[in-house]
């Protein structure tokens, strides 16, 4: 999604219903030119609240992938491709949480444990923070 179609997306919904401001957007920015297109975009029309960064080794992460694509047909949960998404996160969407966590705005998820325990988490992080 580019930021122009997610601003786009936001003004329809409020025009719509004037009390939904509060919006989740899905794995955006995932690098420093994400962030860039954000910032001179969306300065003064929206305030990044938090982010919700769900944590997971990768070890972990891989393992679950790789099982998911036992059945999910997708030609990239194999252990290579995964290994290249690893490192493609390492070096352009790791950054951009860094700068989140020094605002203070970083609100971790253990996505390690099962998906109940999950779920329970990030309600509670949604239900104090909104």
């Amino acid at each position: 999604m580019s930021v122009a179609t997610g601003q786009q997306a936001m003004e329809e919904t409020r025009q719509l219903d004037e009390k939904k401001i509060h919006f989740l957007i899905d794995g955006f920015p995932r690098n420093e030119e994400n962030l860039q297109g954000w910032t001179t975009i969306m300065d003064g029309e929206a305030d990044v609240k938090f982010v919700l960064f769900f944590d997971c080794g990768n070890e972990v992460c891989v393992n679950s992938c790789v099982e998911r694509g036992k059945s999910s047909g997708l030609t990239d949960d194999n252990r290579a491709s995964l290994e290249k998404r690893i490192q493609t996160y390492l070096q352009s969407t790791r950054p951009v949480i860094s700068l989140y966590e020094k605002q203070g705005k970083v609100r971790t998820v253990d996505a390690s444990c099962g998906v109940d325990k999950v779920f329970a988490n990030v309600k509670t992080i949604l239900d104090k923070e909104i």
